[in-house]
């Protein structure tokens, strides 16, 4: 549980980062708005003064989720167009293991195909067809 001392001070560190809150209106809605890249936290309001009297309040929150662990994580990371790649994935670089591939086969012949001595048979007739 974070305390009132830390998320003030991390709240301290999100404003400057942030700078002046300058709200711009939005026209499909109607209302005055704020948010930042570097925060997953957006305000609007009736009146820009509203939006930069708020938008800390909300920025406040968010600092608390997440100091608590409480947040998704899909609202922290930041990706680089991978599309779920990580570091380590995959097969070694120098692998020489045969890539595989999956096969929908009809529901008899995929039981026949488990049973280990025809499994054996039909990995001898890739052998000797290749």
């Amino acid at each position: 549980m974070a305390t009132t001392k830390e998320i003030k001070e991390h709240l301290a560190i999100a404003l400057n980062e942030i700078g002046e809150i300058v709200p711009w209106f939005d026209d499909e809605f109607k209302v005055w708005v704020f948010s930042h890249p570097n925060y997953p936290v957006e305000c609007d309001g009736k009146t820009p003064k509203e939006v930069i009297k708020n938008y800390p309040k909300y920025l406040k929150d968010f600092i608390k989720y997440r100091l608590d662990d409480r947040l998704a994580p899909h609202k922290e990371k930041i990706t680089k167009g991978h599309g779920g790649k990580r570091e380590g994935a995959g097969r070694p670089k120098g692998s020489t293991k045969e890539t595989k591939i999956a096969v929908y086969l009809p529901e008899n012949l995929g039981n026949w195909i488990k049973i280990p001595a025809n499994l054996q048979q039909v990995q001898e007739l890739r052998h000797k067809s290749i």
